[in-house]
Protein backbone atom coordinates (compact mmCIF):
# COMPACT_ATOMS: atom_id res chain seq x y z
CA UNK A 1 0.00 0.00 0.00
CA UNK A 2 2.61 2.72 0.78
CA UNK A 3 4.19 1.63 -2.65
CA UNK A 4 0.37 2.28 -4.61
CA UNK A 5 0.33 5.66 -2.43
CA UNK A 6 3.69 6.93 -3.71
CA UNK A 7 2.97 5.45 -7.02
CA UNK A 8 -0.67 7.58 -7.12
CA UNK A 9 1.12 11.19 -5.70
CA UNK A 10 3.79 10.64 -8.81
CA UNK A 11 1.26 9.85 -11.35
CA UNK A 12 -0.94 12.54 -10.52
CA UNK A 13 2.44 15.34 -10.40
CA UNK A 14 3.68 13.76 -14.08
CA UNK A 15 -0.04 13.85 -15.00
CA UNK A 16 -0.39 17.83 -14.36
CA UNK A 17 3.33 18.40 -15.95
CA UNK A 18 2.73 19.62 -19.23
CA UNK A 19 4.45 16.43 -21.86
CA UNK A 20 3.56 15.36 -25.08
CA UNK A 21 0.34 14.20 -24.89
CA UNK A 22 -1.09 16.76 -22.68
CA UNK A 23 0.26 19.88 -25.13
CA UNK A 24 -1.77 17.66 -28.05
CA UNK A 25 -4.84 17.36 -26.30
CA UNK A 26 -4.57 21.30 -25.81
CA UNK A 27 -4.04 21.97 -28.85
CA UNK A 28 -6.63 19.73 -30.75
CA UNK A 29 -9.19 21.39 -28.50
CA UNK A 30 -8.43 24.26 -28.64
CA UNK A 31 -8.34 24.18 -32.79
CA UNK A 32 -11.47 22.03 -33.09
CA UNK A 33 -13.28 21.73 -29.94
CA UNK A 34 -13.60 19.55 -26.75
CA UNK A 35 -15.45 16.78 -28.43
CA UNK A 36 -12.18 16.16 -30.95
CA UNK A 37 -10.11 16.27 -27.98
CA UNK A 38 -11.96 13.80 -25.91
CA UNK A 39 -12.16 11.59 -29.26
CA UNK A 40 -7.95 12.12 -29.32
CA UNK A 41 -7.70 11.35 -25.63
CA UNK A 42 -9.48 7.75 -26.12
CA UNK A 43 -7.15 7.15 -28.91
CA UNK A 44 -3.96 7.69 -26.67
CA UNK A 45 -5.76 5.89 -24.35
CA UNK A 46 -5.30 2.90 -26.29
CA UNK A 47 -1.74 4.29 -27.38
CA UNK A 48 -0.72 4.00 -23.77
CA UNK A 49 -2.08 0.77 -22.91
CA UNK A 50 -0.35 -0.50 -25.95
CA UNK A 51 3.18 1.07 -23.97
CA UNK A 52 1.64 -0.68 -20.75
CA UNK A 53 1.23 -4.22 -22.07
CA UNK A 54 4.66 -4.31 -24.05
CA UNK A 55 6.29 -2.94 -21.21
CA UNK A 56 4.64 -5.46 -19.05
CA UNK A 57 5.69 -8.48 -21.75
CA UNK A 58 9.19 -6.98 -21.71
CA UNK A 59 9.15 -5.92 -25.70
CA UNK A 60 9.72 -2.70 -24.66
CA UNK A 61 13.37 -3.75 -23.23
CA UNK A 62 14.43 -3.94 -27.03
CA UNK A 63 14.12 0.06 -27.59
CA UNK A 64 16.53 0.33 -24.88
CA UNK A 65 18.69 -2.30 -26.19
CA UNK A 66 18.91 -1.61 -29.57
CA UNK A 67 19.74 1.83 -31.22
CA UNK A 68 17.97 0.97 -34.55
CA UNK A 69 14.89 -0.13 -33.19
CA UNK A 70 14.40 3.23 -31.09
CA UNK A 71 15.47 5.42 -33.96
CA UNK A 72 12.84 3.67 -36.56
CA UNK A 73 9.90 4.24 -33.80
CA UNK A 74 11.37 7.85 -33.49
CA UNK A 75 11.55 9.10 -36.32
CA UNK A 76 8.33 7.59 -37.62
CA UNK A 77 6.47 8.92 -34.10
CA UNK A 78 8.49 12.42 -34.95
CA UNK A 79 7.17 12.52 -38.93
CA UNK A 80 3.99 11.88 -38.20
CA UNK A 81 3.35 14.53 -35.47
CA UNK A 82 4.99 16.58 -38.10
CA UNK A 83 2.52 15.73 -40.76
CA UNK A 84 -0.49 16.29 -38.67
CA UNK A 85 1.17 19.61 -37.84
CA UNK A 86 1.59 20.66 -41.51
CA UNK A 87 -1.91 19.79 -42.16
CA UNK A 88 -2.97 22.04 -39.19
CA UNK A 89 -1.43 25.13 -39.97
CA UNK A 90 -2.15 25.05 -44.10
CA UNK A 91 -6.03 25.46 -42.52
CA UNK A 92 -7.22 28.27 -44.20
CA UNK A 93 -10.00 31.14 -42.91
CA UNK A 94 -11.79 31.07 -39.12
CA UNK A 95 -11.13 28.85 -36.88
CA UNK A 96 -15.09 27.40 -36.68
CA UNK A 97 -15.39 24.95 -34.54
CA UNK A 98 -18.40 22.72 -36.06
CA UNK A 99 -17.45 22.70 -39.12
CA UNK A 100 -14.12 21.71 -38.47
CA UNK A 101 -15.57 18.75 -36.35
CA UNK A 102 -17.09 17.26 -39.61
CA UNK A 103 -13.79 17.91 -41.71
CA UNK A 104 -11.93 16.24 -39.18
CA UNK A 105 -13.86 12.89 -38.67
CA UNK A 106 -13.94 11.25 -35.40
CA UNK A 107 -11.77 8.17 -36.80
CA UNK A 108 -9.38 10.37 -37.60
CA UNK A 109 -9.11 12.23 -34.47
CA UNK A 110 -9.01 8.86 -32.71
CA UNK A 111 -6.65 7.05 -35.31
CA UNK A 112 -4.20 9.73 -34.96
CA UNK A 113 -4.32 9.73 -30.92
CA UNK A 114 -3.40 6.11 -31.21
CA UNK A 115 -0.49 7.04 -33.30
CA UNK A 116 0.69 10.15 -31.47
CA UNK A 117 0.75 7.76 -28.14
CA UNK A 118 2.11 4.39 -29.50
CA UNK A 119 5.27 6.31 -31.95
CA UNK A 120 6.60 8.02 -29.04
CA UNK A 121 9.65 5.68 -27.38
CA UNK A 122 9.82 8.50 -24.78
CA UNK A 123 6.44 6.69 -23.26
CA UNK A 124 8.09 2.51 -23.88
CA UNK A 125 11.16 4.11 -22.10
CA UNK A 126 9.14 5.88 -19.53
CA UNK A 127 7.36 2.28 -18.26
CA UNK A 128 10.15 0.55 -18.25
CA UNK A 129 11.97 2.98 -16.13
CA UNK A 130 9.01 3.51 -13.78
CA UNK A 131 6.62 0.70 -13.59
CA UNK A 132 9.14 -1.86 -12.11
CA UNK A 133 10.04 0.44 -9.23
CA UNK A 134 6.64 -0.21 -7.77
CA UNK A 135 6.33 -4.17 -8.44
CA UNK A 136 5.91 -5.79 -5.23
CA UNK A 137 8.40 -8.12 -4.36
CA UNK A 138 7.38 -11.77 -5.10
CA UNK A 139 4.56 -10.72 -7.50
CA UNK A 140 3.76 -11.50 -10.61
CA UNK A 141 5.78 -9.01 -12.60
CA UNK A 142 3.71 -9.02 -15.86
CA UNK A 143 0.31 -8.63 -13.84
CA UNK A 144 1.51 -5.79 -11.66
CA UNK A 145 2.64 -3.51 -14.54
CA UNK A 146 -0.13 -4.04 -16.65
CA UNK A 147 -1.99 -3.11 -13.59
CA UNK A 148 -0.13 -0.46 -12.71
CA UNK A 149 -0.27 1.11 -16.42
CA UNK A 150 -3.44 0.98 -16.40
CA UNK A 151 -3.48 3.07 -13.30
CA UNK A 152 -1.33 4.93 -14.68
CA UNK A 153 -3.76 5.81 -17.50
CA UNK A 154 -6.96 6.19 -15.44
CA UNK A 155 -5.53 8.89 -13.40
CA UNK A 156 -4.44 10.58 -16.01
CA UNK A 157 -7.83 11.00 -17.74
CA UNK A 158 -9.02 13.42 -15.57
CA UNK A 159 -6.51 15.74 -15.99
CA UNK A 160 -6.28 15.02 -19.73
CA UNK A 161 -10.32 15.90 -19.94
CA UNK A 162 -9.78 18.54 -18.24
CA UNK A 163 -7.62 20.20 -20.50
CA UNK A 164 -9.55 19.49 -23.05
CA UNK A 165 -12.80 21.29 -21.69
CA UNK A 166 -11.09 23.86 -20.77
CA UNK A 167 -9.17 24.44 -24.03
CA UNK A 168 -12.08 23.71 -25.59
CA UNK A 169 -13.90 26.36 -23.80
CA UNK A 170 -11.34 28.52 -24.63
CA UNK A 171 -11.66 27.70 -28.42
CA UNK A 172 -15.58 28.40 -28.77
CA UNK A 173 -14.35 32.07 -27.21
CA UNK A 174 -11.95 33.03 -29.96
CA UNK A 175 -13.92 31.33 -32.73
CA UNK A 176 -16.02 34.71 -33.16
CA UNK A 177 -12.95 36.48 -33.50
CA UNK A 178 -11.16 35.62 -36.77
CA UNK A 179 -8.17 36.89 -35.98
CA UNK A 180 -7.03 35.56 -33.26
CA UNK A 181 -8.86 32.13 -34.19
CA UNK A 182 -6.71 32.19 -37.13
CA UNK A 183 -3.70 32.83 -35.39
CA UNK A 184 -4.67 29.78 -32.80
CA UNK A 185 -4.89 27.38 -36.17
CA UNK A 186 -1.53 28.45 -37.06
CA UNK A 187 -0.49 28.03 -33.49
CA UNK A 188 -1.73 24.60 -33.23
CA UNK A 189 -0.06 23.63 -36.51
CA UNK A 190 3.42 25.13 -35.35
CA UNK A 191 3.26 23.51 -31.96
CA UNK A 192 3.15 19.60 -33.60
CA UNK A 193 5.32 20.23 -35.61
CA UNK A 194 7.54 21.40 -32.82
CA UNK A 195 6.55 18.19 -30.52
CA UNK A 196 7.69 16.26 -34.10
CA UNK A 197 11.15 17.76 -34.35
CA UNK A 198 12.34 17.33 -30.02
CA UNK A 199 11.03 13.70 -30.73
CA UNK A 200 13.38 13.46 -33.46
CA UNK A 201 15.96 14.68 -31.47
CA UNK A 202 15.39 12.73 -28.08
CA UNK A 203 18.32 10.15 -27.34
CA UNK A 204 17.98 6.88 -25.89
Amino acid sequence: MQNLSLFVIATLLLAVTPGQDFIYVMMRSMSQGARAGLIAIGGLMVGVTMHAFAAATGIAALLLTSAVAFNLVKLAGAAYLVYIGIQSFRQKGRLEIRPDRQKVSDRKLFRDGVFSAMLNPKLALFFMAFLPQFVAPGADPFSQMLKLGLLFQLLSLPVLVGVAVLSGKFGDILSGNSFLAKLIGKATGAVLIALGLRLAMTQR
